[in-house]
């Protein structure tokens, strides 16, 4: 469970719920309210669904902020790390499939991150007609900012939280997958 500074009865527990809002500024929050607040977030499903997208988005928004001091955002470290874990096996058709993104959308951040020199597209080894991705050497220390960003960035948005939280969070996040998977 995560820390909470003051214990709190049960009861008082099971009458709060989170309901996501947002502020006057635009920014997304969870809010905590009464379980007999009216509106969307009496349904678990809904409040889940809405909670679970703005905690992805603002993650996002902080790792974006985080990651410009060094030239870099989401989108291009998003694209790096996939490319690093499937080695130079795929063409950039098979990349957008897997990480879920446009091709059109993986090709202008392809062709920035070519441009650099911190990618290089080659003969696949099993189709010499097809260009596979690549990293170069030139990505190495650029990986290495963007893992320390990221960790630096991890370690703080966990601090607090029970492992177990955590591993119940990543079967409900499984089981969520399993049930995209099934249509």
């Amino acid at each position: 469970m995560m820390r909470t500074g003051a214990s709190r009865g049960a009861a008082s527990k099971s009458a709060l719920h989170w309901r996501p809002t947002v502020s006057p500024s635009g920014e997304l929050l969870l809010r905590r309210c009464e379980a007999g607040d009216p509106g969307r977030g009496n349904d678990l499903h809904y409040t889940f669904a809405q909670s679970l997208t703005f905690v992805a988005r603002r993650w996002r928004n902080l790792m974006n902020h985080e990651l410009r001091s060094v030239g870099q955002s989401q989108a291009r470290w998003g694209t790096l790390y996939w490319i690093d874990v499937f080695g130079d096996s795929l063409n950039q058709t098979e990349l957008a499939d897997r990480i879920g993104v446009e091709q059109q959308t993986l090709g202008r951040v392809l062709r920035d991150l070519q441009s650099e020199g911190l990618i290089e597209r080659v003969p696949s080894k099993r189709d010499q007609r097809a260009k596979v991705i690549r990293l170069t050497r030139a990505a190495d220390p650029v990986m290495r900012q963007i893992f320390a960003i990221q960790e630096s960035v991890r370690r703080r948005l966990l601090r607090d939280i029970d492992p177990q939280d955590l591993g119940t969070c990543m079967s409900v996040f499984a089981a969520i997958l399993a049930n995209m998977d099934d249509g």
